[in-house]
């Protein structure tokens, strides 16, 4: 194994740099380090293994443990897959936590089987985009995303068009919302609670009537975004019910493209192994940068002293290595 900095600084290369691990070969050898690409690879699947992934396994309590989740996948490849796609799920505190976390989970599949798994009997709020997978879920409550109704009537308006259009109109309700909304970003939790049910709720009953009132093509663009509004209004209507809930989706989608920005570079994972010790280095990264600190130095701090601690089961142990330890936040901005 390198020393901890070195280690850490390849870390931060790949993955808040987005430099692939051939580049890296490269740049080492012109400094004098003959350090290789395989190399930076067994590194990083070492030290998960070894040191992060009890950290990242603490994080995936705390976060079950949290009122609000935002929850997102995308594909990927592995060779180890025979080039078939594997998948990376995210799943996020909500914007309002003060124990903010950002995991990240590597699977095969992209059923709801990864998410009973993940998130097992979750009872609280989760947004997401009403994939059927989410939707396995018995006792969480599914805040539907309105920034994908938003997008449906965006995709059913003519760019050369006026504001008459239904595309338009249905444009124009989900940008009043939105509107209202980033108002009220601001306000307290009860206030905004408060600012929902008697300024939002009309709004969202104007529009969901508004909706059913309208004698569209099946099948056209537009049907599509009126008929994706009323399947799912129930969840659209979640929002009205807790202050700290939000509109959109966003975030996960913003933790995703996290990922997908890497992937242009990585393009791929040569094994399983590889493919996890992803997932768990972004988690600890982003949740680091959720709260304030210098990833890189908190990755430096975790590998210096990690190794020396006795034990890494006990869970006193690990608490005092999570982003918003007090240690963590003296030593890691």
């Amino acid at each position: 194994m390198g020393s901890a900095s070195i280690i850490a600084h390849t870390i931060h290369q790949k993955f808040n740099l987005k430099v692939p691990n051939y580049r890296q070969e490269e740049d080492w050898n012109k400094l004098g380090l003959p350090i290789s690409r395989k190399e930076i690879a067994n590194w990083h699947i070492k030290s998960s293994q070894y040191y992060f992934e009890p950290i990242y396994n603490l994080l995936h309590e705390k976060l079950l443990e949290q009122p609000i989740l935002h929850a997102d996948e995308t594909s990927y490849k592995v060779l180890e897959n025979d080039s078939q796609l594997t998948f990376y799920w995210t799943f996020l505190s909500g914007k309002h936590e003060k124990k903010g976390i950002t995991l990240y989970h590597h699977d095969k599949r992209r059923s709801g089987l990864v998410v009973e798994e993940v998130l097992g009997d979750y009872a609280g709020y989760v947004h997401c985009d009403m994939w059927s997978a989410y939707r396995q879920l018995d006792k969480a409550q599914l805040v539907g995303c309105w920034a994908h109704v938003r997008r449906k009537f965006f995709e059913a308006t003519p760019k050369k068009t006026d504001k008459t259009s239904l595309g338009a109109k249905g444009l124009a309700y989900c940008d009043r919302l939105f509107a209202l909304e980033n108002d009220w970003t601001d306000l307290s939790t009860e206030e905004r609670l408060h600012k929902r049910q008697t300024e939002l709720a009309p709004l969202m009953d104007e529009f969901f009537d508004w909706c059913r009132n309208q004698a569209v093509l099946p099948g056209s663009k537009l049907g599509t975004a009126i008929e994706y509004s009323l399947k799912y209004e129930t969840t659209f209507r979640i929002v009205l019910s807790d202050g700290d809930l939000v509109l959109s989706n966003n975030m996960a989608e913003r933790a995703m493209k996290t990922l997908v920005m890497g992937r242009k570079n990585w393009l791929f994972s040569q094994s399983f192994e590889g493919a996890k010790s992803t997932a768990i280095i972004l988690s600890l990264l982003e949740t680091a940068k959720r709260h304030g600190l210098d990833a890189e130095k908190y990755m430096t701090y975790l590998l210096e002293h990690l190794p020396n601690e006795e034990t890494l089961a006990k869970k006193e142990v690990l608490e005092a290595y999570l982003p918003w330890a007090e240690n963590i936040q003296e030593k890691c901005k």
